[in-house]
């Protein structure tokens, strides 16, 4: 979809801080806090603003290790069924469908290392059709941030 310099310029300013007032954003783009409303309201009937979200300190909350989960299926055809499946696991905060050598990759958070055997082999490792995980622990995430467009 073919988006404007303007429009652009919202959206980055949005994605570093999604609070940002109509009339901050209408500074930085020179235009009124009306006009941005509308502008913000077109990208949202267009879907490319997606509503909009908060960035939370997990370890703050006592989750204090992050890990990413390659899934294996025993076969092909697996996907809906065993997403729909982690679904119901809360502490998955994204999965994603991939190519190379698992079928899935998860991100999970959980209080300690003991809670995250808990959910691999409790929860995940459960579900029919998951073959065998791979888990890659998390030290230090030093990039986080949105595209710019």
């Amino acid at each position: 979809m073919k988006i404007d310099e303007t429009d652009r310029k919202i959206l980055n300013l949005l994605s570093k801080n999604a609070r940002a007032s109509l009339q901050e954003i209408g500074h930085h783009c020179f235009l009124t806090p009306a006009s941005i409303h509308l502008r913000i309201k077109k990208l949202e009937e267009r879907g490319i603003i997606r509503g909009s979200s908060i960035k939370v300190d997990y370890s703050l909350l006592g989750y204090h290790t992050l890990a990413f989960i390659g899934i294996y299926f025993e076969r092909a055809g697996l996907y809906k069924e065993v997403s729909r499946q982690l679904t119901e696991i809360p502490e998955i905060t994204e999965c994603s469908f991939t190519t190379g050598s698992f079928s899935l990759l998860v991100k999970v958070y959980c209080r300690d290392n003991h809670h995250l055997m808990d959910i691999l082999s409790r929860k995940i490792q459960a579900i029919d059709g998951i073959a065998r995980t791979e888990t890659f622990i998390s030290l230090e995430q030093s990039i986080e941030r949105e595209l710019e467009v």
